[in-house]
């Protein structure tokens, strides 16, 4: 069973249609990359799916279940997780509130949480006391991303994870988005170093002006003509 299946979905704005009929499938275990210009309508998918945009016709389909429209917070406790292209994080709570904060809905274990965030970030731990709002950019998509994890999530959507870090700070990055789904959680990305991203996935959808262009195996689109011209510079 797909844990996400997403079809026909036509979405947006207003009267502005921004997805035009995008259909995609994350499976278990797998890391999936949405590629494309900007303007494609990548992170409307997300927060369609997410529930964060109103979605007109289509479907999304999570863990078997027809979860279409479904309110955020409801799809928080089904087991989906979303983390936003901006920080997102509490700026005046400390790094270790913010994790409590992702954890709102656990009624056991929350320490035990918050320790396992603390193995796959160690720089977390040691500015636990410190209020995000001070950390690096880097530092403050750490908390963002663990605060998601806390929840023990069945789906991690991740919205351009890397945007505005440094070099060091995107490969750290995406490192340990490898790690997370080693453990088994699936997740799907968009990721604006689209050549890093498909190097890291195992699917990708490239796509354009609201539609599916291309999909298939991350390693085969990486070698495609057509992708690596418009997408990875080459």
């Amino acid at each position: 069973m797909a844990t996400l299946l997403v079809r026909d979905l036509v979405a947006g704005y207003g009267e502005l249609d921004i997805l035009q009929g995008v259909s995609i499938d994350v499976n278990a275990g797998e890391i999936v990359t949405i590629i494309g210009p900007n303007g494609a309508g990548k992170s409307t998918l997300l927060k369609s799916i997410f529930g964060l945009v109103r979605i007109k016709r289509g479907t999304v389909t999570f863990m078997g279940e027809d979860v279409t429209g479904e309110r955020p917070d409801r799809l928080v406790m089904r087991g989906m997780c979303f983390v936003p292209q901006n920080r997102n994080v509490f700026p005046r709570l400390t790094v270790e509130e913010n994790l409590e904060m992702g954890a709102f809905a656990a009624r056991a274990d929350v320490r035990d949480r918050i320790a396992a965030v603390y193995d796959l970030f160690p720089p977390l731990k040691e500015k636990r006391r410190q209020p995000a709002g001070v950390l690096s950019g880097g530092q403050q998509q750490m908390v963002a991303i663990g605060r998601a994890l806390m929840m023990h999530p069945k789906l991690l959507l991740l919205d351009e994870p890397t945007a505005g870090l440094s070099p060091a700070f995107q490969r750290m990055i995406l490192e340990k988005v490898v790690e997370v789904n080693a453990t088994g959680v699936p997740i799907l990305m968009i990721e604006q170093n689209a050549k890093a991203a498909l190097a890291i996935s195992h699917r990708a959808y490239v796509l354009t002006m609201g539609r599916n262009r291309l999909e298939g195996r991350a390693a085969d689109l990486l070698l495609d003509p057509e992708v690596g011209q418009l997408f990875l510079g080459g």
